[in-house]
């Protein structure tokens, strides 16, 4: 009898995360469930418009928002810390200086520039901010154009390398994958591993420099995939609704490294009847589980200020911009 209880006291404590290999780790649940619902505090963006489905970075010391449904500016830019509005910029439109399909963007520090994907034009437009914000007439110079076999979804500038998400166009469709790019010479390297199961990859993407780590998270399994700067494989995160034949779920839905953890939007519901994410999944910078945040409200995009320990959110709710102080 003393045995059959230890042996259920073993199970007990190794449930949440068990190991059936070197590089892969299972969660068998995740149930450390901590509701932040009432911690949410609302941004007031004064009286800038934005539409429902925008994305927030956090640049520098900047808070800056990309409007994909705008038909005017396409990106407002303001105060990290206070929430005041800088300034816009990116017109809609097919002209030279003009964003046609707005994609991602991405911060040069050494430049003190926004890096704009236009995925209509195929190009990447530079803004330099310090001209932004004291020439009202300046115009954004184009940074490079890209081919038709890979393009960058999302990336992160280091230096003269960037690494990100790339989207390669197939056949029927398209599938992606994360990789390094050398911007001044345009070669893409990407990862070599692909998993067995995954044949039409579908990722959220993050990057921390200071633990020479890129994750990539999945959005039709329950996995969550390792890898240091180099491209090697280090952990495959397998969670609970882990189906190797896929199971239609939507599962993550945004990933960011926050300091030394793992941050993810998770819904895990029917691909295409779900309500969206209203939880984050906090794991350890290996991929270890540690809590779920109830929000309680639809996630639609986040970000994180590390100097100000915030998650920042686009939210569908009754209010469309949030933060959640955020001690992880």
């Amino acid at each position: 009898m003393r045995d059959n209880i230890k042996l259920v006291l073993i199970i007990f404590l190794c449930g949440a995360c068990t190991s059936k290999v070197q590089n892969e780790k299972w969660h068998n649940q995740r149930t450390n469930i901590v509701s932040v619902k009432d911690d949410i505090k609302a941004i007031d963006m004064e009286d800038v418009l934005i539409g429902s489905l925008a994305q927030p970075y956090i640049f520098g010391e900047y808070l800056v928002i990309a409007d994909y449904k705008s038909n005017d500016k396409l990106i407002q830019i303001f105060d990290k810390k206070t929430f005041k509005h800088l300034l816009s910029l990116g017109d809609v439109g097919q002209g030279p200086k003009e964003i046609s399909s707005l994609g991602a963007i991405a911060w040069n520090e050494k430049e003190h520039s926004l890096y704009v994907t236009d995925h209509g034009q195929r190009r990447i437009l530079s803004y330099n901010l310090d001209s932004l914000l004291n020439n009202s007439l300046y115009s954004p110079q184009v940074k490079l154009n890209f081919s038709d076999v890979a393009f960058p979804n999302d990336y992160y500038i280091n230096d003269t390398l960037s690494y990100g998400s790339f989207i390669q166009p197939t056949a029927s469709s398209f599938t992606q994958t994360s990789g390094k790019w050398n911007m001044r010479t345009g070669k893409i390297e990407l990862i070599a591993y692909a998993h067995p199961a995954d044949d039409k990859k579908r990722i959220a993407f993050s990057l921390s420099t200071k633990h020479h780590t890129l994750i990539e998270a999945n959005r039709r399994f329950d996995l969550i995939s390792l890898y240091n700067m180099d491209g090697e494989l280090q952990y495959n995160v397998y969670g609970p609704n882990w189906d190797q034949k896929g199971d239609r779920k939507e599962h993550f839905k945004d990933a960011v490294i926050c300091d030394d953890k793992i941050v993810a939007s998770y819904i895990g519901e029917d691909w295409n009847n779900n309500n969206g994410a209203t939880i984050f999944h906090v794991f350890t910078i290996t991929g270890d589980y540690l809590k779920t945040l109830d929000v309680g409200r639809k996630i639609n995009y986040f970000c994180y200020d590390a100097d100000n320990k915030r998650i920042i959110m686009n939210l569908d709710s009754e209010y469309q911009f949030a933060y959640l102080d955020a001690e992880l």
